[in-house]
């Protein structure tokens, strides 16, 4: 277990070089230049020259991010040009409200998709099965900003019960959370319910059935166990796809996510804050991956040997 965990962050090292680089080569050949964006309105050429070169801006792409590496593999993620603030230090101000968002929004995603797939694949073929697929269709279905724009229109202009943006309590969560939340329900019902139907056919299940054990535990204790390996890797994917920020969500209610600061970043050509802001959501999406894989080992015996065999190499 510890070889193949080693091995996974080891693997991170070219995943992270590789990515740094792609961003820092699409930031170069966009347009605008991020020392217009520091400078002033009154600012003349010369001023706007001697910016770019105290930037190092007016030297060419491989010398730039051959710095920017040495730098990286140091540990050191650069300083904003906008705000002259650490990198690192800014991500993980932003970091912890991403993380709220991407729990929260998945605790509802699992409440209400888990259900469903477990009622849809006990009832096959009849109405329950086809109601909770349409159900779990209309989170699908529903774009994130118009849902999210409903929410506040109903529960914080009309109602007044929730706030409307910011992360101001312990309420602000609920509606992104909500709004974030029922766009994976569908992904995460349709495998639930897949999973539960190749289980529920086994044979140990008819003898478990045979021994006068109930339907409930039979389903709850003994199918859903085995059918969580494909419902833990979805809840897995869609967590890291979270934490690389939800563009959207986190617009619509002005949440202080890493989202909000990736695009706000884009937009003012700040070359260090996007390109370090995406090399730590590659780190944290796997490390979140190599998680589930180890959780694997937890769910099914037959893979925690795996491991110890060393079969996952």
């Amino acid at each position: 277990m510890y070889r193949y965990i080693i091995k996974r962050l080891f693997l991170l090292i070219p995943v992270i070089i590789g990515v740094s680089f792609v961003v820092f080569f699409i930031m170069d050949i966009a347009p605008g230049d991020p020392a217009y964006m520091i400078a002033s309105e009154e600012a003349s050429i010369e001023e706007i020259e001697q910016i770019r070169h105290d930037l190092g801006l007016d030297r060419n792409l491989f010398l730039r991010y051959t710095s920017y590496l040495g730098g990286l593999l140091k540990g050191d993620l650069g300083v904003s040009y906008i705000s002259k603030r650490d990198v690192f230090k800014t991500y993980m101000t932003r970091f912890p409200a991403t993380l709220k968002l991407a729990f929260f929004s998945m605790i509802i995603a699992m409440i209400i998709s888990i259900p469903l797939g477990i009622m849809s694949a006990v009832n096959h073929n009849t109405w329950k099965d086809s109601s909770s697929m349409v159900v779990a269709l209309l989170g699908l279905s529903m774009p994130n900003f118009w849902l999210g724009l409903l929410l506040i229109i109903v529960f914080s202009l009309k109602l007044g019960l929730l706030p409307s943006g910011g992360d101001t309590s312990f309420f602000s969560i609920i509606l992104p959370a909500i709004t974030l939340g029922t766009g994976y329900t569908a992904h995460m019902t349709r495998t639930a319910r897949s999973a539960m139907l190749d289980v529920i056919r086994q044979d140990y299940l008819r003898t478990a059935r045979a021994k006068g054990v109930s339907e409930k535990k039979v389903v709850n204790k003994h199918a859903l166990k085995n059918a969580l390996i494909p419902i833990i890797t979805v809840f897995g994917i869609q967590f890291s796809k979270v934490l690389g920020g939800a563009v959207l969500t986190e617009t619509i209610f002005a949440w202080p996510g890493i989202g909000r600061l990736i695009v706000d970043s884009i937009n003012q050509r700040d070359i260090p804050m996007v390109t370090g802001s995406i090399i730590m959501t590659t780190i944290f999406a796997s490390v979140v991956i190599m998680m589930v894989d180890i959780v694997y080992a937890f769910v099914d015996p037959r893979i925690k040997a795996q491991y110890i065999k060393g079969g996952l190499k």
